[in-house]
């Protein structure tokens, strides 16, 4: 068995400017995909309930 170096750490990672750039792009693009899941769900919802949403006892 090897043994491994004691002082061994973890860097960070060094964030470039682009590599920032690239992060909010596809922070954006899944906030954009999670909207139209959601509208999605809110549409297909109201469409099966139909006219039945106002017919129903309270």
């Amino acid at each position: 068995m090897s043994k491994e170096p004691e002082n061994t750490q973890i860097q960070p990672p060094v964030w470039t400017e682009e590599l920032l750039r690239q992060r909010r792009k596809r922070a954006a693009i899944m906030a954009v995909a999670l909207l139209a899941f959601v509208g999605l769900f809110f549409w297909v919802t109201l469409v099966k309930l139909g006219i039945n949403v106002t017919n129903r006892p309270l």
